[in-house]
């Protein structure tokens, strides 16, 4: 039995040495291999292209890292107007209050209303008004003075602008002096 099982075992090889070298039985189609030439073509380019685009995105990512490790520079001088020397008008900062947002500025207004229990007083134009708080003053004679008075005369205030949200009021200063 072994001899046999050998010779089986031997068959078995030949047979598939045999398949194994006969030539494939159908060539290929040379359109089929052209269409293949061309989609190998077509890959290689948009593998080309794509190594371009990420060059590209490289060097773009170079100058944006190149551009952050640098100090920020000043902002132009235009971009924020600075306080005026000479006092301006309540209607000038009425105006042009989105420009003077957070920035000390001296105003001349004729006083309206006083608000006492807020320490609060307005500053009136044609225009509206301008809310002036003036209880973080330091000179008490000068918060005493507003407070009990009647005001009849121009005022010249200076302080910081704040500008609450559209709808929200009017534009108010943080007084640091009055000058009557």
């Amino acid at each position: 039995m072994p001899t046999k099982f050998k010779n089986n075992i031997f068959n078995w090889l030949l047979i598939l040495l045999a398949l194994a070298l006969l030539p494939p039985g159908c060539a290929p189609d040379k359109k089929a291999q052209e269409e293949m030439s061309q989609e190998i073509q077509g890959l290689k380019n948009e593998i080309k292209a794509l190594h371009e685009k990420l060059a590209k995105l490289e060097a773009g990512q170079q100058e944006i890292i190149l551009l952050l490790q640098r100090p920020a520079a000043a902002p132009p001088a235009a971009a924020a107007p600075r306080a005026p020397q000479e006092p301006m008008s309540v209607s000038q900062l009425l105006r042009d209050k989105a420009l003077f947002q957070g920035l000390r500025v001296t105003v001349r207004g004729l006083p309206g209303p006083v608000l006492v229990h807020r320490q609060t007083l307005f500053l009136k134009a044609p225009e509206g008004m301008v809310e002036v708080y003036f209880g973080g003053l330091q000179d008490v004679q000068t918060i005493n003075r507003l407070s009990s008075m009647a005001l009849e005369q121009p005022l010249t205030v200076t302080g910081a602008v704040t500008i609450p949200p559209p709808g929200g009021g009017n534009p108010r200063i943080n007084a640091e002096a009055v000058e009557f």
